[in-house]
């Protein structure tokens, strides 16, 4: 089996090797190559790698781009550009030579690890594709796909035996069936519409893509292709050639695949530096300051000033921890770490349990609590899980509650599904965010109405443990009048 090569020209000799002994660990060969452009094309050129990773900076400030570029157009070489810092120039100038990704310090190694991995898979299903095509457009000059005859008044189809070979049936067995019985209804209509067009003159020729289906029953991918044709004796007939494309398109399905999970991939390392950076700072930033203003200044504060300088700590601490356990969580579902141990949960506990965690939360706003819970309704789910989902949503509704506000929270059977349900008579979600939820690339945040912080991740975080135990979340909400997020998992009859 051969191994895939893997040349790393970044200028960042820490991070070198760090990517090396990833790369080498999980089975690749990786060469090093020097900081400079020559040598590393040289290098290039003799190894001829399955993919790049190019620092922008090597011996002048964009000579790795330039390396890049020539890495791609004379090798067909796919490319990982790296610059240190956020520069536009820099990102204007990699966009045009399309690399794999481009990413800027910090960034990390397991995420640059994941998109060389789906950037070599990638290119390889490209050249899959290309290659497809190439061997297609041969065997259509060399007349080795199926040819057609259709008679424009009967629509019955002869052909010769490449034809019937397509669909595993004789030729006999073709011409009997009719192109009725051998395409799904929807590509036949599709099909019959071309044809319709091509004798009525509204067009001269055709070349459409439809599924037909084979005497095993499967339907497969197909190119169709054809134009009239006028015999010596004036009879018109419909004449074109049919190719068996399944294997192209499975490829290019995959593709499709690879790339949206290389963008997922990119949406979660944006939203997972955007909240590093920026959420994560402003707690920082708020413990700092009044802790700094307590320890220099305590013996000119007043004890009620002393206590509400107590009180904005603890608040701070205690939304920068559940905002650091939101993001443990999320982590480990994401790198598969998360061990999930399932037994008998019932939800009155888990719902009592999390109250009793925010009883001051909802006692210093004032809220009033209605619980509605059916002790015995009982869900086979990890309980820590299910901890968490309840507690965002619950911390949402306490959050989004105007003081003097109702919160309703319980849980009943309702066929083979218990439901779980938190209600408030909050703020609500504007219709125009309502679809952003759920939604990693998407994500927003909103304050709270007593200006509570926020990223918008607990209810990521509460969708994704939810489903993976076999369950769903909804919600219904209504601007200025509130929200309700509703549980749903298998009952435990």
């Amino acid at each position: 089996m051969s191994v895939d090569k893997i040349v790393i020209v970044i200028d960042d000799t820490a991070i070198s090797k760090n990517l090396e002994q990833k790369l080498k660990s999980s089975g690749y060969n990786v060469i090093i190559a020097p900081s400079n452009t020559q040598a590393s094309l040289s290098l290039i050129e003799k190894e001829l790698p399955a993919l790049a990773v190019v620092s922008v900076k090597l011996e002048s400030e964009f000579s790795g781009i330039e390396l890049a570029k020539t890495v791609k157009d004379k090798f067909n070489i796919p490319v990982i550009i790296i610059c240190a810092n956020k520069n536009p120039e820099s990102y204007s100038k990699a966009k045009k030579v399309n690399p794999v990704a481009y990413f800027t310090y910090p960034f990390e190694i397991e995420n640059l690890f994941s998109t060389i991995e789906i950037g070599i898979t990638n290119h390889k299903l490209q050249e899959e594709i290309v290659d497809a095509h190439r061997k297609y457009e041969m065997a259509i000059r060399a007349g080795k796909s199926g040819v057609y005859e259709i008679d424009p008044a009967t629509f019955e189809i002869d052909g010769d035996e490449s034809l019937a070979a397509i669909f595993g049936f004789t030729l006999k067995e073709v011409k009997e069936r009719g192109w009725s019985s051998l395409m799904p209804i929807d590509d036949y209509n599709k099909k019959v519409a071309v044809l319709t067009d091509l004798l009525q003159g509204k067009i001269t020729s055709y070349n459409i893509e439809h599924r037909v289906i084979k005497n095993d029953g499967t339907a497969v991918w197909a190119n169709s292709s054809g134009s009239l044709v006028k015999n010596i004796k004036g009879k018109v007939k419909i004449v074109g050639t049919l190719t068996d494309i399944n294997d192209r398109k499975i490829a290019e399905q995959k593709l499709k695949k690879y790339s949206e999970e290389l963008e997922s991939l990119n949406s979660s390392k944006d939203k997972f530096f955007s909240i590093i950076s920026h959420d994560l700072r402003n707690p920082f930033n708020s413990l700092l300051g009044f802790s700094e203003l307590l320890a220099n200044n305590i013996e000119d504060l007043t004890e009620q000033e002393i206590k509400d300088s107590a009180k904005t700590l603890n608040r701070t601490a205690h939304n920068l921890f559940n905002l650091l356990t939101n993001l443990l969580e999320w982590s480990k579902l994401q790198n598969g770490s998360f061990k999930i141990e399932k037994s008998e949960v019932i939800l009155s506990e888990v719902i009592n349990y999390n109250l009793d965690a925010f009883s001051e939360s909802i006692r210093s706003k004032d809220i009033a609590l209605m619980r509605e819970t059916e002790t015995e309704v009982k869900v086979f789910a990890d309980r820590n899980m299910i901890d968490s989902a309840v507690r965002n949503l619950i911390s949402n509704a306490i959050k989004f509650s105007r003081s003097g506000g109702i919160i309703t929270i319980g849980c009943a059977a309702n066929g083979k599904n218990a439901e779980l349900f938190v209600t408030d008579s909050g703020v609500g979600i504007p219709a125009e965010d309502q679809e952003r939820l759920f939604k990693i690339e998407k994500q927003f945040s909103t304050e709270g109405t007593n200006n509570e912080k926020g990223t918008g991740f607990g209810l990521l975080l509460c969708k994704e443990m939810v489903e993976k135990n076999g369950g769903s979340i909804k919600f219904k909400s209504k601007k200025d009048e509130g929200s309700t997020f509703t549980i749903t998992l298998p009952l435990i009859v």
